[in-house]
């Protein structure tokens, strides 16, 4: 919480304002009383407001609510063309890594459907001396393969503009390879 000296304007923290009174025990919560004493009125958090993609919200000191509380004051500003291209990008880039992050995690988990550790260890054995651990070996290689192959078209038709930026994984996971254990 923060506190609003009155004499000055200045808000403090309640260490702040506790150091201002080194001679004085201000009881802990602080009380009405103690802060009148302290000359000092709580600052209530004010809800940021909503802003949109281009637009950034900064805290802007205090202001006096209708009901004379000090609150949060904001200020909503628009983004320059460049931050607003840099968003954007870093935006893309925590999608795309959101999506590969995903699409991992998928193949891992249905290697784990046998027991494997992940999705590696299913693939290091396509060489096994054991005819069933080899075709699932293989089939894992395979999934995987070309489940990184539909991904990364998918993801290089975004890139150049061919197609829209999807929202999440939920919009590319159904264009991915079926996943299904050979019989």
């Amino acid at each position: 919480m923060e506190y609003r000296i009155r004499a000055t304007g200045a808000v403090v923290s309640e260490a702040e304002l506790r150091a201002a009174h080194p001679d004085s025990v201000l009881p802990s919560p602080l009380t009405a009383d103690a802060l009148e004493f302290a000359g000092a009125d709580a600052v209530l958090e004010a809800p940021a407001p909503t802003v949109t993609a281009t637009q950034t919200v900064a805290r802007n000191g205090v202001t006096q609510d209708a009901g004379g509380n000090w609150v949060t004051a904001w200020v909503v500003t628009d983004m320059t063309a460049d931050q607003v291209a840099a968003a954007q990008a870093f935006s893309q880039q925590q999608l795309q890594a959101s999506v590969v992050q995903r699409t991992q995690q998928r193949l891992d988990d249905f290697a784990k459907t046998r027991n494997y550790d992940g999705i590696l260890s299913a693939c290091t054995y396509a060489a096994s001396s054991v005819a069933q651990f080899a075709k699932e070996g293989g089939y894992a290689v395979t999934a995987r393969d070309a489940t990184w192959n539909t991904l990364y078209s998918i993801l290089a038709d975004v890139t150049s503009g061919k197609r829209a930026t999807p929202t999440g994984y939920a919009d590319i996971e159904p264009e991915l390879p079926t996943l299904a254990w050979p019989a």
